[in-house]
Parts: C-alpha cells; sequence; structure tokens
C-alpha cells in the first residue's frame, strides 16, 4: 500500500499493540472506497465519504486471509462492481477500516489512486489488491 495511516489508525494500532486495547476491533477489517478528494493525516472514519448507489458496499477481510511476514502484509484482489444506474461521487481510492460491534469504526489505512478518480457506471468494476507496509 503506497497510502498512509493517518493519525485515527496510529492510535488504533498504538492501542491495540501497547494496552491491548480491542474495543474498537472485532475480527475482521473492512474494505472501502471513498470520495473524499483530499484526505490527510486527520482523516477520520466519521468523516469519510463513500460513494452510493446499488451494488455498493464495504468488503469484509477476514484476518486469517492475509499473508506475508515482516513488516508486510497482502490480501488478495477485491472487487467492487456498479449496480444499476451507477454510483454517486467520483472514487478516489479506497481505505481499510476496523470492525467493531461493541466500540467505534477506525480508520486505519487510506490509499489515494493516482489513476483517479474514477466514476463508477452500471457494470463498471473497480479491483484492489491491499497490501500493507507497516514500516
Amino acid at each position: 500500500m503506497a497510502g498512509f495511516v493517518p493519525n485515527e489508525g496510529e492510535a488504533a494500532i498504538a492501542n491495540l499493540v501497547c494496552k491491548r486495547v480491542l474495543t474498537d476491533r472485532d475480527a475482521d477489517l473492512e474494505l472501502g472506497l471513498f470520495t473524499n478528494v483530499a484526505p490527510d493525516e486527520t482523516m477520520t472514519h466519521a468523516a469519510l465519504t463513500e460513494p452510493t448507489g446499488t451494488g455498493y458496499a464495504r468488503i469484509t477481510l477476514t484476518d486469517a486471509s492475509w499473508t506475508g511476514a515482516a513488516d508486510a502484509r497482502a490480501y488478495a484482489q477485491q472487487t467492487f462492481t456498479g449496480g444499476a444506474g451507477g454510483w454517486t461521487g467520483s472514487v478516489q481510492g479506497y481505505f481499510i477500516n476496523t470492525k467493531a460491534a461493541g466500540g467505534t469504526k477506525r480508520l486505519l489505512f487510506i490509499e489515494i489512486d493516482a489513476a483517479g478518480p474514477y466514476t463508477i457506471n452500471e457494470n463498471d468494476t473497480y479491483k484492489i489488491t491491499p497490501n500493507v507496509t507497516v514500516a
């Protein structure tokens, strides 16, 4: 992932590793798309704007399906497909957040797609191979 870890993600990671605070981290993560034009270090999950329309939904990234070693992890390619009428908003890139039934979802990673933005019409696809390097 050539993106970045926003402040909210840094805090969540520090809490998980140093304090074993699991309130905001149930099993699995979520992959989603965003339409915000210029996310930065201060971006939070609550401030994300996602596309809307038939067929758009976040994709669950199951914990056991990540591969890799040392400071790099990878996940199999995931595909978003526009449904009838397409989606509103231009896709600027993707994000990964925590899932939390008993807490708050936290934005962990975000990547702006340098080739974007993309307008997703009916049957258009947007493919992502999530990769995370912690260095």
